[in-house]
């Protein structure tokens, strides 16, 4: 029998696992976002699906990249990603020049609903749109334009 983590302690372990994720992260200037990230942001925008309501992962997330104020690459594996759009509010301001990120989820799943990426403080940004990532031609895009 399989027991569920109350939400804020899965809450607490994603953000544990993150940690280590933030540590890899580009180091953007705290001021702007770097030209690297301006580039993966928008291959990823290029080649993001159809929006999805749910997400569920079915192992611990791999890493997560924040690409522009308001978005976040959420790597599932190291070849499949989902573009995370956050609402705009107050609450994200920073995100990028945060120590860590964590990805507050109900049992492994991300979505639009109750979803939210905390930042800085444990402020709360709403998930409002979540996308797969053609991963591949995301590559090949910042490959061509020089990115890679």
């Amino acid at each position: 029998m399989s027991r569920k983590l109350p939400l804020h302690i899965a809450a607490i372990a994603v953000a544990v696992a993150l940690t280590g994720a933030a540590c890899a992260t580009s180091g953007a200037s705290a001021d702007r976002q770097s030209a690297e990230d301006v580039a993966k942001f928008a291959a990823a925008q290029q080649h993001a699906g159809e929006p999805r309501n749910t997400v569920r992962f079915l192992r611990p997330i791999h890493r997560y990249e924040v690409v522009a104020p308001q978005a976040i690459l959420v790597w599932e594996t190291p070849s499949k990603a989902w573009l995370v759009d956050l609402r705009k509010s107050a609450a994200c301001r920073h995100l990028e020049r945060s120590w860590a990120v964590a990805i507050d989820t109900l049992n492994d799943t991300l979505n639009t609903s109750n979803g939210y990426v905390l930042g800085e403080d444990g402020l709360r940004c709403k998930i409002d749109r979540i996308r797969e990532v053609d991963v591949p031609a995301m590559r090949e895009t910042l490959r061509e334009s020089g990115n890679a």
